[in-house]
């Protein structure tokens, strides 16, 4: 598993949102870039980098900040945030960036998302499925997780699974999921819908994400088989140590 290190970025500063929520915000400084620099050097093989003023506004926003960082690190750097069209994908890669996350397109209008894959390339692609989840029709099923979309106030009609065996025949490969329940709050990962998602569908690239607080949360998740875990607030405070980067990073992780 490689750990990927994340950085949110409102007006050119770094920052955390608790559960996606604008208000409960935490600053964190405008030095982006080096601190995108010091996951380099501690040994990250790759940086995620969220634009929430185009995720909330749209527009290029803080695109220059993303396309400065692209040209300063020497590692790959995945992107996404306000991600609605063909061109914003093109603008993110015109940037620099590697990869590109595509959220609510994805789940609100699955077969432009299934063009979109066509026309870039399965590997350049990720989708960024943020998910809850839902209580079970009927007491003798399992509850399903439903992704969600625009700032994750609106449920998708297809919940995870067919969203995922709609999109898998496309040639969707890579997969960043997210807990909206935990995102932010340290409080530890949903191992059991990653070693679900990793058991179900072995030909995805699955990222987790949401609930890291502590190292022993890394080693859990690696342990559900997922190929890379995005690490934003605890890597920020000091709970998950800079080292930790490094330990993880073998050459089994979502960039090859």
């Amino acid at each position: 598993m490689m750990i990927i290190p994340a950085l949110d970025l409102i007006d050119g500063g770094v920052v955390r949102l608790a559960q996606g929520d604008f208000t409960r915000r935490t600053d964190y400084g405008d030095d982006a870039i080096e601190r995108a620099l010091a996951y380099e050097r501690a040994g990250a093989r790759c940086l995620h980098v969220v634009d929430l003023d185009s995720a909330k506004g749209g527009g290029a926003a803080n695109l220059a900040l993303i396309r400065s960082m692209c040209e300063t690190l020497t590692v790959p750097v995945q992107t996404g945030g306000g991600v609605r069209s063909a061109a914003d994908i093109e603008a993110r890669l015109n940037a620099g960036a590697a990869r590109v996350v595509v959220g609510s397109v994805c789940i609100q209008s699955p077969l432009t998302f299934a063009e979109w894959l066509a026309q870039f390339g399965t590997d350049t692609l990720v989708a960024g499925l943020d998910v809850k989840q839902a209580m079970a029709a009927h007491q003798n099923q399992p509850s399903r997780w439903v992704p969600h979309a625009s700032g994750w106030s609106e449920p998708g009609a297809l919940d995870l699974q067919k969203l995922l065996d709609l999109l898998i025949p496309s040639g969707l490969k890579h997969v960043l999921c997210t807990d909206i329940d935990r995102d932010g709050l340290l409080q530890g990962p949903s191992v059991e819908l990653y070693e679900h998602l990793v058991t179900r569908y072995p030909t995805l690239a699955i990222q987790a994400s949401g609930g890291i607080g502590a190292s022993d949360d890394l080693d859990a998740v690696s342990a559900a088989g997922v190929d890379a875990c995005i690490v934003g607030r605890a890597l920020l405070e000091g709970h998950v140590p800079l080292a930790a980067i490094g330990r993880f990073g073998n050459d089994d992780g979502a960039m090859n």
